[in-house]
């Protein structure tokens, strides 16, 4: 983006993102994940709107015979959909390319998948477009009000439980179930990746290395992660 290489200004380069962003290999997933995590926070929202008004555009230039739905998740979304009251020009432009999506992707077959802990701090014009709502435990009350005031309140009740919801329990609420229904998630076939620390068990048990600074010290001036 800052220091693009030469062939991004030959004719053909456009198709060649599109095709990699797109593209389904015979036999092979449909499934692309797109690495932002070491992106500066502060222009985060700019590179990953610029990356959802493209999908966007591509879209709806696609004649709709021959168009393939496409859903975009956004993990961690509250950190680059966050809601309009202040923030930056280019951060509202760069949620205005999301909220267009939410508001009229459905007729380009393009569709948001929101995944947030934070519900409260996500954009409303997003959230009100969701048709469903996965909720996994909430124990903060702004979150669970939030939750709540985007559904009837017919549901009160069940909503009522999400502080009390166990690991891997879920309430499943829209178009995609009859009624509300509470579920158990399946447990992942890979564990994710945390680096979640039990500090009861490892407090204070291994000695600080002055390796481990220089190498995040050399990591942060980069930008990038080095194995040595």
């Amino acid at each position: 983006m800052f220091c693009p290489p030469d062939e991004t200004e030959k004719m053909d380069w456009a198709e060649s993102f599109f095709k990699t962003l797109l593209e389904t290999p015979l036999g092979g997933s449909g499934i692309k994940i797109i690495d932002f995590s070491e992106v500066s926070s502060d222009i985060l929202p700019v590179i990953t709107g610029t990356i959802g008004r493209l999908l966007f555009d591509i879209q709806s230039w696609i004649n709709s015979e021959n168009r393939t739905p496409v859903s975009i998740i956004c993990d961690e979304a509250h950190l680059y959909l966050p809601m309009s009251d202040g923030i930056s020009s280019q951060e509202k432009q760069s949620v205005h390319s999301f909220e267009r999506i939410a508001k009229e992707g459905r007729k380009y077959g393009l569709s948001l998948i929101v995944v947030s802990q934070r519900p409260a701090d996500l954009n409303r014009t997003i959230l009100s477009q969701c048709n469903n709502f996965i909720v996994l435990r909430l124990t903060n009350g702004t979150d669970q009000s939030t939750v709540k005031n985007l559904l009837p309140d017919s549901m009160s009740q069940l909503l009522d439980q999400l502080p009390l919801l166990d690991t891997g329990e879920a309430v499943v609420i829209g178009d995609s179930v009859i009624m509300p229904t509470k579920i158990i998630l399946d447990k992942p076939k890979y564990e994710p990746d945390s680096n979640t620390r039990k500090f009861w068990h490892e407090w204070n048990c291994d000695e600080f290395k002055d390796t481990v600074l220089s190498q995040a010290v050399k990591n942060m001036r980069s930008q990038t992660f080095f194995n040595d």
